[in-house]
């Protein structure tokens, strides 16, 4: 019994020692995973991004200076070229003020010196002493006299007062949608000229042309041409794909975080209505630079570098022996490389060699 018991034991243990010495080679054993090449398109893109803006903004300013006492529009507000937008009024200067009383007063002067000089010659030209033409003359000086006279009474009135006039009224100057509008009741405004940009009291968006603004890399731009068609998704609505055409691309580059970047400019027409675009929403463009149709491919985390050398891990499904193969990469979209050299569709790539 003693005898059995021992022969057992033993058993039991030579079994238990064969497991482990059977898996701690095969913890040293290593498992590849393989793939094969695949015939796919391979496109390589650009992905920008950058924001959308009306191209055409209009800047409405008013043509007298005073201070805004009523507004007619709000943001959002969909005019036409004439629509009021804001009222402005006159406020007193002391100084203007003056000089259009003594204005007055000139022109009062003016206007007795005139009128005296008329009902003389009135009276000599009933009596037959003077000409009719020299009277003709001393009464139209006392019609310019009476006209300067109301003109200058005019002024001071609407400067003291601040009586509405056409030029008070500030009214669009095109068709569009307002996007903007700086100014509230009770703000001053400077009226435009030939030295002053004036006040901006509202600003006017067409709403039929946008434009898509992006920053190109140094690397990307010689890809890009006038006229290229562009993809773009508005973070605002997604799922929302808008066909652009690239209209301006910047012959200047400006450095921009250590790189150089060019400014583009890509327009499109919005012919869904019920997207309401904002100035200044952000957006990503897909801009297809090159494709390869039918290409031989590969994933990209099959490729492995030395120096100058790309190349990949080739095994033989029966001896397990890895090689390896160098290749020659072509276009690649981030996911997938073409190889145009080195491997073949029976090869089994190692995908997973340092694993």
């Amino acid at each position: 019994m003693k005898v059995f018991n021992i022969i057992a034991v033993l058993i039991f243990v030579g079994v238990v020692g064969f497991i482990t010495y059977s898996l701690i080679i095969d913890s040293d054993r290593k498992y590849y995973i393989t793939t094969h090449v695949e015939v796919a398109t391979i496109n390589e893109k650009l992905n920008l991004s950058g924001y959308v803006f009306p191209s055409k903004e209009i800047d409405v300013k008013p043509q007298i200076s005073g201070v805004v006492d009523a507004v007619y529009a709000s943001v959002g507000d969909r005019v036409k070229e004439g629509d009021p937008i804001a009222s402005v009024c006159l406020v007193p200067n002391s100084s203007e003020v003056e000089q259009l009383n003594n204005a007055v007063n000139l022109a009062q002067i003016a206007l007795s010196a005139a009128q005296t000089t008329y009902n003389r010659q009135k009276q000599l030209i009933e009596r037959n002493v003077i000409s009719k033409a020299e009277f003709e003359i001393s009464e139209k000086e006392y019609q310019v006299a009476k006209e300067n006279y109301s003109t200058a009474v005019v002024q001071l009135s609407l400067r003291q007062k601040g009586n509405k006039t056409p030029n008070n009224i500030i009214r669009s100057s095109t068709d569009g949608v307002i996007i903007d509008i700086p100014v509230k009741v009770g703000s001053s405004v400077v009226e435009r000229g030939n030295f002053n940009a004036g006040t901006t009291v509202a600003t006017i968006a067409g709403d039929d042309h946008y434009v898509f603004r992006a920053e190109v890399l140094e690397k990307n731009i010689g890809s890009l041409y006038l006229g290229m068609p562009v993809c773009l998704e508005l973070i605002a609505y997604e799922g929302v794909a808008i066909e652009a055409i690239i209209t301006n691309i910047s012959a200047k580059g400006e450095m921009r975080d250590g790189t150089v970047k060019f400014p583009m400019e890509a327009e499109f027409t919005l012919q869904d209505k019920k997207i309401g675009l904002r100035s200044g929403y952000s957006a990503t463009a897909q801009i297809l630079l090159s494709s390869v149709v039918n290409a031989i491919a590969l994933p990209e985390k099959c490729l492995n570098f030395k120096g100058d050398t790309i190349f990949v891990y080739v095994t033989d499904s029966l001896c397990r022996s890895v090689v390896e193969r160098r290749v020659r990469p072509g276009l690649s979209d981030g996911e997938k490389v073409q190889i145009i050299d080195g491997v073949n569709e029976n090869d089994l790539i190692i995908t997973n060699y340092y694993d």
